[in-house]
């Protein structure tokens, strides 16, 4: 007597229940036991914790297990226990989402112990309490389902009057249904006995996810569609204006061919939601693809005959559409990403390399040292250089974490798709933050050779793998095999191509190392075909201090940056004239002319600062005896390049001009009798001081910013900066080190620059690493955008003048002085001042 399940609900109706009840199954208990457990679970409980979630109820699985017949060719040649397996999958993989409330507390507290990602991690990243419960556990609802069937269901999958089970193997095929293909082939096996049964996990896990996808219709949206349409949430009722999926039933069989094929009919109001479908039948595509691949390597009763194309038929309302895709060429896009058109430089491919192998090491750091048992030691990054010349190589080698199959198909082998960018990876919650943003880095590879093998293991992996690249090839090889003994990644390279580079000489490299890499806790060698390794060193964190000088310790001031920076008392505060440099002998204006200063003690400096400017001008006279020489400079050049050659030979005044005349400045040629700058300031005036009559004459306006910090008594001189756009790309070599660094990278091109600077310091030296997110380079690595570049100095020069506020040693009067030019002219609090 066969064994109903239930009537009401109609799965007895089902080909495969039917299959079962004919064979007079000893599993139809199994399955009639499990369903009336998680039908209340899957209608109640999932509703419950996914309120805003397309349906995932008993509906849902009774409607794969019909999918299911129609997609395996021939069901009556399965196993009984094969199509107990299937209907139990349908009904259980979905289980994980039914979280108990102890689950949800635990999940909340960061507690939940099976998983690295932290719930508060995603509530950071979503910024909804309930929408990030519901995403974390939809990330993991597939291992949540296996580890339901092992744990609350242990005991329901024995093999009849055998002290056998299948549960391990059920919950695997459940687990696998969110998992890629090759998760499938390294964890399922194809020939399993159990008793007298046997069974094909690796099929079984195909056509449940097959089957799982095809669950689309006006009834239901699978999550990855709804996803598509909009991240956000849309309701049903929306989706039902917008889309219509009218065919049940999805697979047709061609009676000439014998394929079956994939089919979708419906109506569409939305060339938006359009073109997401079309997305979405893609992935459907390359599941069908992927499934009668692997499928098609087993035996006859396992293949699935199918073109791997889906018909679609999308009847559109309101707007037509075309099914024309853009579409990249591969040579085209990896030249203009591998060159020197966007890095300047094909040696710093090795920076992109070495930047590679820091944040791997970084990364695991922080993951190993964390968890560090008592007594374990701690884990040391390390990166080596190996230049052999005898073998024709040269490997970049790192003990980082490695790359396991699904970062190197997700990210590693998809030009643009930064790992580091990704929700897995942000949502681990790590401190430190990777440089790497674009997902372009590693084909900069291809500037130092044509041909790069790649070997990755992933550091809590036993699988090896590696990878062979050529440059303007789109095709790579991928090898697996089992290997504990490699540690991390090595890149390997042509060594003629490199060394060429660097002009057939490797010291070259080993200052290239020095210069871009700060090697604060990373342990950085180089072997220059010797077995003696040439330490790379370059520290932020120990410095010499010179004397006459006084560090500024950055990390004092700011979070997420560090390093310092050496600065030098320079001139002191003004209070007087006197205390001005000015570039000749001063003279002072009024309407009665200009007059020399004879006593600067005598003047009030006061009445010449207009708006927290002291304003004057530079005047060169051209004395008789330098006549000749100036008329001839002055033949080939113009006025002002002349005045430039002759500087030092010229003789200068400098002309300050009381603020109670309120005249404009401005910079002015004197040429013949008559021109004038301001009354009783004209040639005439100046060939009265001795300037020659024949000769031309050019009045430079000069400006001194003092800051007021005693009322008439104490200036503050400062400069102001304004950076400018077109010319801040291009880096300015001075004899003054000022370097800036990303998360250990040095960015080459940067300028430091103060926009308000007091000058009563110099700042001698500048070594500062970025260690937050927000800073990101440009696509070469050499800059930062404009806005960027100016957060960075402010930021910066603000840190450096609170340092030079606490350790200058001024005076009270002086350091209140400081005090509000530093709340004056640095009001704003960065996120990154402590």
């Amino acid at each position: 007597m066969s064994v109903t399940i239930d009537r009401e609900i109609g799965i007895d109706d089902l080909e495969l229940v039917k299959l079962l009840q004919s064979r007079k199954s000893e599993f139809l208990p199994h399955i009639k036991e499990v369903y009336e457990k998680v039908k209340n679970v899957l209608e109640q409980r999932i509703p419950h914790v996914f309120p805003n979630y397309t349906l995932h109820n008993i509906g849902h699985s009774l409607r794969i297990i019909k999918n299911m017949a129609s997609i395996v060719e021939d069901i009556d040649q399965l196993d009984e226990l094969e199509i107990a397996i299937l209907i139990l999958s349908a009904l259980l993989h979905d289980v994980g989402m039914a979280v108990s409330e102890e689950d949800i507390k635990l999940i909340k507290n960061d507690d939940f112990p099976y998983f690295e990602i932290k719930y508060s991690a995603v509530v950071k990243t979503i910024e909804d309490e309930e929408l990030a419960l519901q995403e974390y556990v939809r990330m993991f609802h597939s291992s949540l389902s296996a580890k339901y069937i092992q744990e609350e269901l242990k005991g329901k999958f024995d093999i009849p009057r055998l002290s056998l089970n299948f549960t391990k193997e059920l919950a695997l095929i459940c687990e696998s249904h969110t998992k890629g293909f090759d998760w499938i082939t390294s964890n399922l096996t194809v020939n399993e006995l159990k008793g007298d049964y046997r069974f094909n996990s690796q099929f079984l896990a195909c056509v449940l996810r097959l089957a799982d996808i095809l669950d689309i219709d006006s009834n239901r949206t699978p999550f990855n569609l709804y996803q598509l349409i909009s991240p956000t949430g849309i309701s049903k009722e929306e989706w039902d204006q917008h889309f219509i999926i009218s065919n049940n039933q999805k697979i047709k069989k061609d009676s000439k061919t014998g394929l079956k094929t994939i089919y979708f009919t419906g109506q569409c109001e939305s060339p938006h939601t359009h073109r997401k479908i079309l997305t979405y039948i893609d992935w459907v595509a390359y599941e069908i693809t992927n499934c009668t691949q692997l499928a098609n390597t087993m035996s006859s009763q396992y293949n699935l005959l199918y073109d791997t194309t889906p018909e679609v038929q999308i009847q559109t309302i309101g707007y037509t559409f075309s099914d024309y895709k853009m579409k990249l060429d591969y040579k085209a896009i990896s030249a203009l990403l591998m060159g020197e058109k966007i890095y300047g430089d094909k040696s710093l491919g090795l920076r992109e390399l070495i930047q590679n192998s820091i944040d791997s090491c970084k990364i695991r750091q922080e993951i190993v040292n964390e968890n560090l048992q008592i007594g374990a030691e701690k884990y040391v990054p390390k990166i080596k250089i190996i230049i052999n010349e005898a073998q024709n190589e040269v490997t970049i080698k790192d003990n980082g974490t490695g790359m396991s199959l699904e970062i190197i198909k997700k990210h590693f082998l998809n030009i643009g798709v930064s790992y580091y960018t990704s929700k897995d990876f942000k949502l681990r919650d790590l401190a430190y933050k990777p440089i790497g943003n674009f997902g372009i880095g590693f084909l900069s590879c291809f500037m130092l050779s044509d041909e790069v093998k790649v070997i990755t293991r992933y550091y809590k992996s036993s699988d090896r793998y590696l990878i062979n690249l050529e440059k303007n090839n789109e095709y790579t090889s991928l090898t697996k095999a089992e290997d504990h003994s490699l540690d991390g990644t090595e890149i390997i390279l042509n060594y003629k191509n490199f060394i060429n580079v660097f002009e057939n000489n490797s010291a070259k490299v080993v200052a290239f190392m020095n210069k871009y890499f700060l090697t604060d806790d990373i342990q950085v060698e180089l072997y220059d075909n010797s077995n003696v390794p040439i330490l790379i060193s370059n520290n932020l964190k120990t410095v010499t201090v010179p004397d006459g000088l006084i560090k500024i310790d950055l990390s004092n001031y700011l979070k997420d940056i560090e390093g310092y920076a050496l600065i030098k008392k320079k001139s002191d505060y003004v209070s007087s004239i006197n205390h001005i440099d000015f570039k000749g002998t001063l003279f002072q204006y009024s309407c009665d002319g200009i007059k020399i200063v004879q006593d600067t003690s005598a003047i009030d400096i006061d009445n010449f600062i207009i708006n927290s400017e002291l304003k004057y001008y530079n005047i060169p006279i051209v004395r008789t005896a330098m006549e000749n020489d100036f008329l001839s400079i002055l033949k080939y050049n113009d006025l002002e390049d002349t005045i430039d050659k002759l500087e030092r030979d010229l003789e200068w005044i400098s002309v300050i001009v009381p603020n109670n005349l309120d005249l404009d400045f401005k910079d002015f040629e004197f040429a013949n009798i008559g021109d004038y700058l301001y009354d009783n300031l004209g040639y005439e005036n100046l060939i009265e001081l001795g300037h020659s009559n024949n000769c031309k004459t050019y009045a430079t306006y000069e400006k001194v910013n003092l800051f007021e910090g005693k009322t008439n008594e104490l200036y503050l001189p400062f400069q102001s900066v304004i950076l400018s756009k077109n010319t801040f790309y291009y880096r300015r070599y001075e004899e003054k080190r000022k370097e800036l660094y990303v998360r250990n990278v040095l960015i080459n091109n940067f300028r430091y620059e103060a926009p308000t600077q007091a000058k009563i310091f110099d700042i001698e030296m500048i070594m500062v690493n970025l260690n937050s997110r927000k800073f990101v380079p440009d696509i070469s690595r050499n800059n930062f955008d404009y806005p960027t570049s100016l957060d960075i100095n402010y930021i910066i020069g603000k840190a450096i003048h609170l340092g030079a506020f606490h350790n200058l040693g001024l005076e009270d009067d002086k350091k209140f002085t400081l005090k509000k030019f530093i709340q004056s002219y640095y009001c704003e609090k960065s996120e990154f001042e402590i």
